[in-house]
């Protein structure tokens, strides 16, 4: 969960870049994604999880928090 923190002529917000896989609760931290997410053309990366070996996919939102999910839950449309 992001927080902002007013400070003296300015905000400093701050987010959270951890995450655990939702299926095991296998831990990653950033160095874990964020290269491939830097780079990623479409915002989105799919990675195969450590501990459970399921696809995750991994997102940030618009204030900068990760967002993760089963692959297997998409909805196609």
């Amino acid at each position: 969960m992001s927080k902002c923190i007013p400070i003296k002529d300015g905000i400093i917000c701050l987010c959270k870049t951890d995450f655990e896989c939702p299926l095991c609760g296998y831990k990653y931290t950033e160095d874990d994604y964020y290269k491939r997410l830097y780079h990623s053309k479409h915002g989105f990366i799919y990675k195969t999880c450590k501990g459970c070996k399921t696809k995750l996919g991994i997102s940030s939102n618009i204030i900068g928090d990760v967002v993760v999910w089963l692959k297997s839950e998409e909805s196609k449309f």
